[in-house]
């Protein structure tokens, strides 16, 4: 086995492959981890209110701070195209800037561990200041230091929501431990792709 290799990924020849593929197109990689894991995350963050939690709609809660005076489906559609593009940014962001700074190894354990890392990250700035400083008076409220207005439901779920997003995003956006430390194994499955 070569140093620093995963043998998880060995064991699943498609993770390998597409761990070998994120390591070589890391840019290409966190685009499609951020579309995926803002996806995902949005998806979830309807259902919240299933587990005692508040309702997360970032596309209209972006859409009142684009289109403050549109209607609701136009605030709907408006703001999921700056959510979406917000939650790839992010990504692109977190693969080339904060991803390699972290201490723990690019294993898939490791980068999970980078994703919810980066998740509380996000969390801690939208409870902080995105939502007392821009949603909230989008929307003629007032959150309160730290956000304590809403409720904790509200507080959970912003953490929920980007644990959600962050644990998708390393799924998807999950290089081996290093670029050019390609396991020979991974060789013919990407020469016969």
């Amino acid at each position: 086995m070569e140093p620093g290799f995963d043998n998880r990924s060995a064991a699943v020849p498609g993770i390998l492959w597409w761990r070998t593929w994120a390591s070589r197109h890391r840019v290409l990689a966190a685009l499609l981890a951020g579309l995926v894991a803002t996806h995902v995350a949005t998806a979830c963050g309807y259902w919240f209110t299933g587990i005692g939690l508040t309702r997360l709609d970032w596309n209209t809660a972006n859409g009142f701070v684009y289109t403050p005076a549109a209607g609701p489906l136009a605030k709907f559609l408006v703001g999921g195209v700056f959510h979406y593009f917000d939650g790839i940014v992010f990504a692109v962001v977190f693969a080339c800037a904060l991803h390699p700074l972290l201490p723990w190894r690019n294993t898939q354990l490791g980068n999970l561990a980078k994703g919810f890392v980066f998740g509380t990250l996000l969390s801690v700035l939208s409870v902080v200041f995105m939502t007392p400083f821009v949603y909230g008076p989008a929307r003629g409220s007032d959150p309160g230091f730290l956000s304590l207005n809403l409720g904790w439901q509200y507080i959970a779920a912003v953490f929920v929501w980007h644990w959600i997003y962050g644990i998708h995003l390393a799924i998807v956006f999950n290089p081996l431990p290093d670029p050019l430390d390609v396991p020979r194994e991974a060789e013919p499955a990407l020469s016969s792709r």
